[in-house]
């Protein structure tokens, strides 16, 4: 894969966006991140959008080219939930290591705060595919709802409690403060988080993601184009996916799921190990989901991961950083695009640009994505050149 290169990203700063559409975003994005890879529209052979639940564009990829005024042989929608970074980013391999394609534009972004309420977006996200219509949705659950059923599963299986959620909260929000593109930027701490308000029992407001205007842009180009905008580039080693369900009552478990079968599949794609990862980017749209996700990533032991957030495990000098960004909880969550902000922390972190968030001599990074209740799991390795 070391032939398929990250050579440009681009990133808003997350929260309310004023003074422009969905589809201006999607431009702002794209344009700077190709800037950022020195490379222009006429290089763009390739187009790959998630759409955003802010625009109405059925064929949203073929808009959006036509938007820039370009007519690229592809122009791609995909469908992923928060795992469409990594497939969008895989896809573009495929491309370019098959010879359809030289350079790839992907772009995911979403305003949800800006251009739907914030009921509407809760009762959308409900209504597009997580709550099964004929078995699930009569009896009235909403997302939210059905995070607190599998947090309430969690904490009995493993005497968890809310501790052990709060200190997600509480670490994404540390790293966050530091993040100057980060929605959520004030100070937290357990009393903070536990005067916050019950959404759905025993997940409290801290506990869920905000909802944010965002996403972000990458280029994905072969070696010999990477590197023209002076930035270094970032090598796309491996990918791995799986999907186990769509609806929570298909799952075949509340407590585990797919993600590690996801990073299994990238490790034996890339050669490469668990140790070997400095830097872990994991999808955390609720608290639960972090809680979770790092175990089934073999990150922490079974119902071990809350103490080892309290331990600071995680932390930027622990023994693995995970969202030195802040992750979705307080970096940001912008609707279809949740996810992609991982990605981006990624490659900052592989090009030394991180600031004090930097991980001194990062060379490996995973970044995971989650579509729908812990359904589909998507994996990207990344390694610095």
């Amino acid at each position: 894969m070391r032939n398929v290169m990250i050579a440009g990203i681009a990133e808003p700063v997350h929260g309310r966006i004023p003074g422009l559409t969905p589809m201006a975003l999607h431009e702002r994005l794209g344009l700077q991140a190709l800037d950022d890879a020195g490379l222009e529209l006429r290089d763009v052979d390739a187009i790959l959008t998630l759409a955003p639940r802010s625009d109405s564009y059925l064929i949203h990829a073929a808009a959006f080219a036509e938007y820039l005024g370009i007519n690229p042989p592809t122009a791609l929608t995909l469908e992923g939930g928060g795992a469409a970074p990594a497939i969008m980013v895989d896809m573009a391999r495929n491309m370019i290591e098959g010879g359809s394609a030289k350079t790839v534009l992907i772009v995911s972004a979403d305003m949800p705060l800006s251009v739907n309420t914030r009921d509407a977006y809760i009762k959308t996200l409900a209504d597009s595919g997580p709550v099964h219509p004929d078995i699930e949705r009569p009896f009235g659950p909403t997302v939210p709802s059905l995070f607190g059923m599998v947090a309430r599963a969690y904490m009995n299986e493993f005497d968890a409690d809310d501790s052990d959620l709060g200190a997600v909260a509480i670490h994404d929000r540390a790293a966050a403060i530091l993040h100057p593109n980060s929605h959520m930027r004030s100070p937290m701490d357990f009393a903070t988080y536990s005067a916050s308000h019950m959404i759905a029992d025993p997940l409290r407001l801290l506990d869920c993601s905000p909802v944010s205007d965002g996403g972000a842009a990458v280029v994905v180009t072969t070696a010999d184009r990477s590197g023209k905008g002076g930035k270094k580039p970032v090598g796309v080693i491996g990918a791995g996916f799986s999907m186990t369900h769509l609806h929570l009552s298909a799952a075949p478990s509340l407590t585990a799921h797919g993600a590690g079968l996801a990073l299994d599949r990238a490790l034996s794609f890339a050669e490469r190990t668990r140790d070997e990862i400095d830097v872990a980017l994991v999808y955390d749209c609720f608290s639960i989901a972090m809680l979770i996700n790092v175990e089934d990533l073999g990150f922490a032991a079974r119902g071990k991961a809350g103490s080892a957030f309290r331990n600071g495990e995680f932390r930027r000098d622990g023994r693995l950083p995970i969202n030195t960004h802040g992750g979705l909880l307080s970096h940001g969550y912008p609707g279809r695009a949740a996810g992609i902000g991982n990605l981006i922390e990624a490659v900052v972190q592989l090009r030394g640009e991180a600031g004090d968030r930097q991980i001194p001599n990062a060379e490996v990074t995973m970044t995971h994505g989650m579509g729908g209740l812990f359904a589909t799991h998507g994996v990207l390795l990344l390694e610095g050149t």
